[in-house]
């Protein structure tokens, strides 16, 4: 067992050591990729991996996990390779589908395939901690990450992607030498549409369910939509691009904090976190308003604002469902904040494309703080109703 977890840690931390993540929007803007086109890249990206979600199930299910695995890790070696051949929109398009085929392929797979190991060997009691302990190699893998990206990039964004390339192959080679466990409980990903159907049928049955689930997509799409674009944001707003990497870094050791911390604050009432996003609009605006490196203090507050917001709300969600329709009703959640990314970085796109930059992220700022006012509004039109 300790060798089969030296494997899979290795895996974990090369899978996640990807130079390239935190520089890759600003290195499509430094190859002539207009605003439009980048939002384009990443809506194929997310499409992509969204339309394979379910057939990929079925793939972990019915074939090797691990081999499943292992061909998701040569697509993604496969996408930074083409970047580096061909820095162009149609290269960048083919990298990001190809990148998209892998997150298919290893979503819920990873975790059916630790579970099916652990129970094999009777320690399936360990599997939560054992877990954790590989989100937090993650972790500590991409912080790693964005700190050496900011001194790769002075040798430029092939080398970057090389050793993207590397780490990929190095986290493949750890897959290479793990046993082959036979399936011990199916991730029943083939049931996808039918529990979708029963997903919907919950979660907008309840008025108070659907109300919290509808805050709760707002809060994830913009949340998700926009912070592909903070790299973007900190290159525009001044900071150098050996600074990226330790500026993203730090943004997401700050919002593992919020997360960490968010428990604190679930007494709080709905409307308090209302608020909060009410108030995040005003910090994001700020943000673009003033459109420098320290305004990049304001969007790391925004981060960290969102996930804390996020997180309290996504329990609050949890104690108001039922336990037989619980993952169902996350599984709607989860569905339309994807389409929600999408919009939103087709929106980003379109408005710097006609505008810039500073005027997109004003707007979201403005939209967001609009949103808030109005939950805060309805729910005090509400309470004086009541009385």
């Amino acid at each position: 067992m300790k060798s089969f977890l030296t494997k899979i840690y290795t895996y974990t931390f090369f899978d996640n050591f990807i130079l390239i993540f935190p520089l890759y929007a600003v290195m499509f803007q430094d190859s002539g990729i207009t605003p439009f086109h980048i939002s384009v890249l990443l809506g194929v990206w997310s499409v992509t991996a969204f339309l394979l979600e379910v057939p990929s199930g079925v793939w972990a299910d019915k074939y090797s996990r691990k081999n499943i695995l292992m061909i998701g890790q040569v697509f993604q070696a496969l996408a930074y390779t083409i970047w580096i051949f061909f820095p162009t929109f149609i290269g960048f398009l083919i990298g990001f589908i190809l990148w998209g085929i892998n997150s298919a392929l290893s979503s819920g797979t990873f975790q059916a395939l630790l579970y099916d190991e652990l129970k094999a060997t009777g320690r399936q009691k360990d599997y939560t901690k054992i877990l954790g302990t590989t989100k937090t190699l993650a972790f500590i893998a991409i912080l790693s990450a964005s700190a050496l990206a900011s001194l790769a990039i002075l040798l430029g964004y092939t080398f970057v992607l090389a050793i993207s390339v590397l780490s990929i192959c190095i986290s493949t080679g750890a897959l290479l030498v793990l046993p082959r466990v036979p399936a011990q409980e199916s991730t029943h990903e083939k049931e996808y549409f039918s529990l979708m159907k029963e997903g919907f049928t919950v979660a907008f049955k309840n008025i108070h369910v659907r109300k919290l689930i509808i805050f709760i997509i707002i809060v994830m799409s913009l949340s998700g939509g926009l912070e592909e674009f903070w790299g973007l944001f900190a290159d525009n707003a001044g900071l150098p691009k050996y600074g990226l990497g330790i500026y993203l870094g730090i943004f997401s050791g700050i919002q593992a904090i919020a997360s960490f911390i968010a428990y604190k604050f679930e007494k709080h009432s709905e409307t308090f976190f209302h608020g909060l996003f009410t108030l995040n609009g005003i910090v994001l605006f700020g943000a673009a308003y003033f459109f420098n490196i320290p305004a990049l203090a304001l969007l790391m507050l925004f981060g960290f604002i969102f996930v804390g917001v996020q997180t309290v709300l996504e329990g609050k969600l949890q104690h108001i469902i039922p336990s037989e329709t619980r993952a169902t009703v996350s599984s709607v959640t989860t569905f339309f904040a994807e389409l929600g990314n999408i919009l939103i970085y087709l929106v980003v796109g379109l408005i710097t494309q006609l505008s810039s930059y500073q005027v997109s992220f004003m707007t979201f700022g403005v939209l967001i703080s609009l949103i808030g006012l109005w939950y805060l509004l309805s729910h005090k039109k509400k309470k004086i109703v009541s009385v």
